[in-house]
């Protein structure tokens, strides 16, 4: 816990006073060479120092090292033993730093929290993250995932939009760009030797142009897939938009609009229990189940029937379908969209039609039997989302760049150092003000 063995401890002493446990230690005096001279030198009494350490059952732990003093015989300076609990001019001991940044590891917590946890302050905590995180140049990977976050403080100037890149193969996040544009992607792409760019094999992205004609300028031998989460995304937007907009055609209070508002999730609402015990219904004075309910939608909207079969069709082939069986399936599925006549799926079916190639690639399933997708990137957002809310404005994006990745790739590790280095942004001074007159 202290980081010396029982033999180097001459005197130790453990005090709680105040909700603080001070460990009194004092170190077994052994010979030394002045590092001035290399002379022999003798003791010369002990230093106070005062080191905070871990707390131990919810109490503030501090060292307070006696630390042996030295003085040479030719040169007459002075020196004092290593320290073994902390870095030389460090008020926290290894250990203590050890579980701060153990602790951001983790974006569950804010800095805040680490600091009331621990007592260190969140500027030092700031300092650890840029002074003991290094991200090393990376292979690029084999899958590359390609998403965006909305964050206007942590984007480059001009944006909204930082870019999240991450391995969907070994499922951790590569790097955060402050940037999703065109002409940066080119920019941070363009950096990497061509042998790396040509062993990219697949690329997932949402369906930004962008996004697409990066992935064939750069990465030769990709295979580009659009994330099918985003295809279904749009087909059920355009399914709530005809049933919104039938709904706002009924009367309020009738039959039509009870259906369509109280009863609308048995349209979106996967595996749905439609056979269920019939129950009294006191809309229609009478004893109903799901389906019955659901059949009186249908009857009252032929058209919800027709655009509900052609959403479940579509979800069937992207839930069960090979890339084999998706190739023999789509086109006709298309041409049905096309031919359905409902305006809501016009978005839809342009998707269909202009991404059709990319669609299709999603049904590959080249690790683990999984389909090409964003789904790790979107759960990486969402941990990103979360620390960013909580954090309540988070704007250092060299170090909110570095935290992350160190949090969500378990191959970034930390080192510590015996110097901290500051990643503060260089900012405009202040210039002259009007001064109150007393």
């Amino acid at each position: 816990m202290l980081n010396v063995s029982k033999s180097d401890i001459k005197t130790s002493d453990i005090i709680v006073s105040n909700d603080v446990i001070y460990y009194d230690i004092t170190l077994v005096r052994k010979p030394r060479n002045c590092p001035y001279c290399k002379g022999s030198m003798v003791g010369h009494g002990h230093k106070l120092r005062t080191i905070k350490h871990p707390a131990v059952r919810e109490n503030t732990g501090i060292i307070r090292y006696h630390a042996n003093r030295y003085k040479c015989k030719l040169c007459g300076k002075t020196a004092l033993e290593k320290n073994p609990f902390a870095y030389d001019g460090f008020n926290a001991s290894f250990l203590l730093m050890r579980q701060a940044m153990d602790l951001l590891s983790n974006l569950n917590y804010t800095l805040s929290m680490i600091s009331k946890e621990l007592n260190i302050s969140p500027t030092q905590l700031n300092r650890y993250i840029d002074s003991f995180i290094t991200i090393p140049p990376r292979h690029l990977p084999v899958c590359l995932g390609i998403d965006e976050l909305h964050s206007k403080e942590l984007s480059k100037r001009n944006n909204s939009y930082i870019c999240i890149l991450v391995d969907n193969e070994r499922r951790v996040l590569y790097d955060i760009l402050n940037s999703r544009s065109k002409m940066d992607l080119a920019l941070y792409f363009s950096s990497f030797p061509k042998e790396q760019r040509e062993n990219v094999k697949y690329v997932t992205i949402d369906m930004w142009d962008p996004y697409k004609d990066i992935a064939n300028t750069y990465f030769p031998n990709c295979i580009i897939a659009v994330d099918p989460f985003h295809v279904i995304k749009h087909l059920t937007n355009g399914f709530e938009r005809l049933r919104i907009d039938l709904m706002n055609r009924c009367a309020y209070g009738s039959t039509a609009y009870y259906l369509l508002k109280t009863w609308h999730w048995l349209l979106v609402t996967n595996d749905v229990e439609l056979d269920n015990k019939r129950v009294y219904n006191k809309r229609f004075g009478t004893e109903l189940n799901r389906r019955d309910l659901r059949d009186m939608i249908f009857d009252a909207f032929p058209i919800l029937d027709d655009a509900f079969k052609l959403k479940e069709k579509y979800r069937k082939m992207n839930a069960e379908a090979s890339y084999e069986q998706a190739l023999l399936r789509y086109d006709e599925i298309a041409n049905e969209f096309q031919a359905c006549g409902i305006p809501q799926y016009g978005e839809f079916t342009s998707i269909l039609l202009n991404w059709r190639e990319e669609i299709l690639n999603s049904f590959i399933r080249p690790f683990d039997d999984r389909k090409l997708s964003n789904a790790f990137t979107e759960n990486a957002n969402g941990k990103l989302r979360t620390y960013l809310c909580v954090s309540h404005g988070v704007s250092n994006f060299k170090r909110f760049r570095k935290r992350v990745i160190y949090a969500l790739n378990r191959d970034i590790k930390y080192a510590l150092t015996s110097s901290l280095t500051s990643c503060n942004r260089s900012r405009k001074k202040r210039g002259p003000y009007p001064k109150p007159k007393e």
